[in-house]
């Protein structure tokens, strides 16, 4: 005869022949049903999606100049720089890392290409690359730091926006660098074309889209996305079907100081000049797009797609307190609420599973 369990009325999860389910509550299905009807399962493009619809219509609703095309215009601009910085920030997000320096690299290395163009006359292209070349060196020090050595990526990159903002405010004295700073016949930087337009389409946008489309590809198409998305997931498998985590780890690394560098060189011809402070914030915006984006800070899932979408959510509440005239602090407030919204639907994911 079998032994009466003691508490007949709580369900079962484990057994000796494994786990078993307990029933499903009929509400909680429902719940998880209309979740994903609305928003998608969890890294869903639906999800970004909808919070951008509903920024646009409420910032309309708001103030209807929103929708005029040289403010939308000047909205894609201004966030071509933190939708690149949020692309790197999404791969690192994506292998369940972080990456808090980037607006220090931003800064520092837009102060580099400056200062070798406007000080030693550098070629403009030899310039870049060295600038470029310089980034990827900076964050496979970084990811080896936090592959190899085991440092947490929070403690590395915390280190490294203290350590490259030394260094931008060291390039020129704390002075900004601008080629009229010289008092030379040049009177804008040689790669200023970068902030042009073609087409009637400003570059910037043009580069912010293709650095986009190809992080996307990266992630849907090829096999080091797959390889990207299998550590997020679950490491320890990863490694143990043959995969080199430590090296892939630093890969991320490498790619999110690439662009960062690459937005510092965007805002720089745009700004015609850079500051020690440029970027200011970024960071912060860029790891607070990739969570609206639909990337969990667990990785494993999402879409750089998502990522970018969430940048311009950010640059419509950073264009909507300026069109209402309100002072610059309010971002912050803002901002957080939509990132304890965000920490809200995600908790909702995982509470519906």
């Amino acid at each position: 005869m079998r032994p009466r369990m003691p508490f007949p009325h709580l369900p079962r999860v484990s057994g000796p022949r494994g786990p078993l389910r307990a029933a499903t509550n009929p509400r909680d299905a429902r719940l998880r049903h209309a979740s994903r009807l609305i928003l998608g399962r969890e890294g869903s493009i639906r999800r970004p999606v909808g919070f951008l619809i509903i920024a646009a219509v409420i910032a309309t609703i708001i103030t209807p100049s929103f929708i005029r095309p040289a403010n939308l215009n000047a909205l894609l601009v201004g966030s071509s720089f933190l939708a690149v910085v949020a692309v790197g920030e999404a791969f690192v997000v994506m292998v369940g890392s972080i990456d808090l320096g980037v607006e220090s690299l931003l800064a520092s290395f837009g102060m580099a290409v400056a200062w070798l163009t406007v000080f030693h006359a550098v070629p403009t292209g030899l310039a870049i690359l060295i600038t470029l070349f310089g980034s990827i060196v900076v964050g496979l020090i970084v990811g080896a730091l936090v592959a190899k050595v085991h440092i947490p990526s929070f403690v590395v990159t915390l280190g490294t926006y203290w350590g490259f903002r030394g260094i931008a405010l060291l390039t020129n004295g704390g002075a900004y660098i601008s080629p009229a700073s010289r008092n030379t016949a040049q009177t804008s930087f040689g790669f200023a074309g970068v902030a042009g337009s073609t087409g009637g389409i400003s570059n910037l946008i043009i580069i912010a889209v293709g650095i986009v489309i190809v992080g996307q590809c990266i992630l849907s198409f090829t096999r080091l996305g797959l390889w990207l998305k299998s550590i997020g997931s679950n490491e320890l498998a990863a490694r143990r079907v043959g995969l080199r985590a430590d090296w892939l780890k630093m890969s991320v690394f490498a790619i999110s100081a690439l662009l960062a560098a690459c937005a510092g060189i965007m805002i720089t011809a745009w700004q015609g000049s850079i500051y020690p402070n440029t970027g200011e914030g970024y960071s912060l915006e860029a790891i607070a797009a990739v969570i609206l984006g639909g990337i969990p800070f667990t990785g494993g899932r999402g879409s750089i797609v998502g990522a970018a979408i969430g940048a311009l959510i950010l640059g419509i509440i950073n264009d909507l307190i300026v069109l209402l005239g309100l002072p610059a602090l309010y971002e912050y407030i803002f901002v957080a609420i939509v990132l304890i919204v965000a920490g809200l639907q995600a908790r909702s994911d995982a509470l519906v599973k």
